[in-house]
């Protein structure tokens, strides 16, 4: 496997797991186990917290695309 691929594929597990947690907040909602503004405040700490930057790294990595300045090579 070529470093451009694991690259690919660390940034494709990463969203997925990120919109499998989302799916998962949401399937929890429509069983009534959590109520709305917490699914809401659920869903914008997974959305705009930390897994959500790594998955944005992992992708801006994989692409070449340099976020805030830093340079891949």
């Amino acid at each position: 496997m070529t470093d451009r691929t694991a690259e690919l594929e660390a940034a494709v597990l990463a969203q997925d797991a990120l919109i499998a947690a989302a799916q998962g907040l949401l399937t929890r909602y429509l069983a009534k186990e959590i109520e709305s503004p917490s699914l809401i405040e659920a869903l914008l700490r997974l959305l705009d917290g930390p897994q959500q930057r790594e998955t944005q790294r992992l992708v801006a990595k994989a692409f070449g695309v340099a976020p805030e300045g830093v340079q891949y090579h």
